[in-house]
C-alpha cells in the first residue's frame, strides 16, 4: 500500500480550538474568561482554550478545553464553530490555527474556577472586556458579531433563558447583546408576529401587575449553521 505523506514544503501548523462563552448575569451579557498561568502571556487574560490532542473531534476539543479550564459542568445551551483564525504571527509559540467557538451558558448564575494550566476563571462584561492575550480581543469581537446576526434569524436569545420569562427579560437579552436600548412596543410587535413565542398560561407575581411568562413555541429550535 503506498505511504500517502504531506509535501516537504508544508508548514508545520498547530491545530487549536478557543470558546467565547457567554450567559446573562445581573441583566448583562458576560464573557467567560480565564488567567493564563503559563508563558506565553502569563497572567493575562484569555478565552478559554487549547490545542487539539490526536483524534479528537473539534467539538470535543472545545467542550474538554471549556470544562478543563473553568471547572463549567453544565452543557452549553448552544456550541458552534463561527470563524477559523489563522494569521502568520498570532502565537509566539510557532504557526497555530485556532477554530474559534461560541457557546451560550445556562441563565443565572454559573460558577467557574481556574483548571488545568490557568490561574483562575471569571465573567466579565462581554462589550467592556480586560485586555487579552493573543487575538483573542479579534475574536471576542467576532463572536460578538455573530451573537448580533443569530438574534436576527436564529432566536439564539432564547437559549439564555429559561424555559419560562417574560418580554422584558427577553427583551433585556437583545439589549445586553446589541449594547443599546430597544423600543419597547416595536420589539414586543415584531416578536410576536414571528410566531416564535407562546403564552405559558402562567404569571410571575411582582410590584404591579403579574406578568405574562411565555415560552418557545413547540417545534421552535435555534437555527442551524
Amino acid at each position: 500500500m503506498e505511504t500517502l505523506s504531506l509535501p516537504p514544503q508544508a508548514t508545520p501548523v498547530g491545530l487549536a480550538v478557543d470558546v467565547a462563552a457567554f450567559a446573562m448575569h445581573g441583566g448583562e451579557l458576560q464573557v467567560l474568561l480565564v488567567q493564563r498561568g503559563e508563558l506565553p502571556h502569563a497572567r493575562a487574560w484569555a478565552l478559554p482554550g487549547g490545542f487539539v490532542q490526536p483524534g479528537e473531534d473539534l467539538h470535543e476539543a472545545a467542550l474538554r478545553e471549556l470544562r478543563t479550564e473553568t471547572a463549567v459542568t453544565l452543557e452549553p445551551r448552544h456550541l458552534e464553530q463561527f470563524y477559523t483564525f489563522g494569521a502568520p504571527g498570532r502565537d509566539p509559540r510557532g504557526r497555530v490555527v485556532s477554530v474559534a467557538h461560541l457557546a451560550v451558558l445556562a441563565h443565572g448564575t454559573v460558577q467557574v474556577t481556574g483548571g488545568g494550566h490557568t490561574l483562575g476563571a471569571g465573567w466579565f462584561p462581554a462589550h467592556r472586556p480586560p485586555p487579552l492575550a493573543f487575538d483573542h480581543a479579534a475574536i471576542l469581537t467576532r463572536a460578538l458579531g455573530r451573537l448580533r446576526v443569530r438574534l436576527e434569524y436564529a432566536h439564539l436569545a432564547l437559549e439564555f433563558l429559561p424555559d419560562t420569562f417574560t418580554l422584558p427579560e427577553l427583551q433585556r437579552v437583545h439589549e445586553a447583546i446589541l449594547d443599546r436600548p430597544l423600543d419597547k412596543r416595536n420589539f414586543r410587535k415584531r416578536l410576536l408576529a414571528q410566531g416564535v413565542l407562546v403564552p405559558s398560561g402562567e404569571r410571575r407575581s411582582g410590584p404591579g401587575r403579574p406578568a405574562q411568562l411565555y415560552r418557545r413555541a413547540k417545534g421552535t429550535r435555534t437555527a442551524a449553521l
